[in-house]
């Protein structure tokens, strides 16, 4: 299974409700990543199940969560926790401090950005990739 037979370019622009991504070679570069951290998450359910054969449903959630993790990548211009972890977290625009922090905890400490995008959950729930269960 490749990473075009899941969601190539142009399927991933069609989609829509993602931000298009113009040249295919930085898509691929980031698609064959993120599908890497969905096979990590779902158990790597797609190497060991057929993904053309499987519920729709299931195959729909995977794909749109796989745009998700893309353009997550592509949004925060890294594709690693060093990366995502290395970014300046406060930066001066003239007068005016902006945070970068993604989230402080009780103790005042930076909780470090993870590699997955959180908003994954939103596709993947209730399908089975989680947690093993079936749709």
């Amino acid at each position: 299974m490749t990473v075009n037979s899941l969601l190539s370019h142009s399927g991933y622009n069609k989609l829509g409700s993602f931000r298009p991504i113009a040249c295919a070679e930085d898509y691929y570069a980031l698609a064959y990543k993120a599908n890497d951290v969905l096979l990590h998450l779902t158990g790597h359910f797609y190497r060991d199940n057929d993904f053309e054969s499987d519920k729709k449903v299931r195959k729909t959630a995977y794909q749109k969560a796989l745009a998700c993790q893309i353009e997550y990548f592509y949004e925060t211009g890294q594709s690693t926790t060093a990366g995502l972890n290395s970014l300046p977290q406060l930066m001066d625009v003239g007068r005016t401090k902006v945070s970068m922090m993604a989230h402080v905890n009780e103790e005042g400490k930076t909780v470090p950005k993870s590699i997955v995008c959180p908003d994954i959950a939103l596709y993947l729930d209730g399908t089975g990739l989680l947690d093993g269960s079936d749709v």
